[in-house]
């Protein structure tokens, strides 16, 4: 009887240890087939992401990420990614990315990422008040480097793209000035009194017409002349000056 007991005893041992070794073993298996992507690669993965798709140098894009990004634990070795975003982002101010992750062509898991994209870019201020209707001189405006998180279709980044023309609407000094707020000046207008200069070679002639037209510089314009009586299309060169080449 005793043999016996000590026999079942060691018979029960083994089959204990058996069990735990085969559990080690899965255990160890299990964790071999699992990925861990960090939070920092998974914030790097979405960085890289951005900056690719915004044409602007590193140093001028700015990413800010929001809280509730954790690691991740993949079911699956040798685990790719592909990321996607709405295709219409632009990624400037509040952006969405996704990660997708595959093992081969098999889909594992996804994974979305908030974050707040800034740009650092040339924008055009008011160096002081301009008052409505005022033409822009270089001393009323300046252009600063500024951090951005919106895109404004009608932003301006150059003094050129300003200088000459009329505000439509008061700015504040340090105001960003956008194309909105400016309207063209004309040097030629509809129904207002211009010189007409008629060239030929050596031989000019000027006389005195009306403008059927509004007209910026370069611009064909139809003008009346006075003295003819005929309507001639002219070339906008200056303030209520236009010209014809026979």
């Amino acid at each position: 009887m005793r043999v016996r007991k000590e026999f079942i005893l060691k018979y029960c041992l083994g089959v204990i240890c058996m069990v735990v070794t085969l559990l080690i073993v899965n255990q160890s298996l299990h964790a071999s087939q699992v990925t861990h992507i960090s939070e920092k690669k998974i914030k790097k993965i979405v960085a890289d992401h951005i900056r690719q798709n915004i044409s602007m140098p590193d140093s001028s894009v700015r990413i800010e990420f929001f809280s509730g990004i954790s690691d991740l634990t993949i079911p699956g070795k040798n685990v790719t990614w592909r990321v996607r975003h709405d295709r219409n982002e632009d990624f400037i101010g509040y952006a969405t990315v996704t990660i997708r992750f595959y093992q081969g062509d098999v889909f594992l898991k996804e994974k979305s990422v908030r974050a707040k994209v800034e740009v650092f870019k040339d924008v055009v201020v008011a160096s002081r008040f301009l008052t409505r209707k005022s033409t822009i001189g270089s001393d009323d405006v300046k252009a600063i480097k500024k951090w951005c998180n919106q895109t404004h279709p009608n932003s301006v980044a150059h003094l050129s793209e300003v200088l000459g023309k009329t505000l439509n609407v008061k700015v504040r000094q340090d105001t960003e000035i956008t194309r909105t707020m400016l309207r063209v000046r004309l040097p030629v207008k509809r129904g207002k009194l211009v010189r007409i200069v008629l060239e030929r070679g050596p031989l000019m002639i000027t006389t005195i017409g009306m403008s059927q037209q509004d007209g910026k510089l370069g611009e064909l314009v139809k003008v009346k002349n006075l003295s003819s009586k005929q309507t001639v299309y002219a070339k906008v060169t200056g303030d209520s000056l236009v010209s014809v080449e026979y």
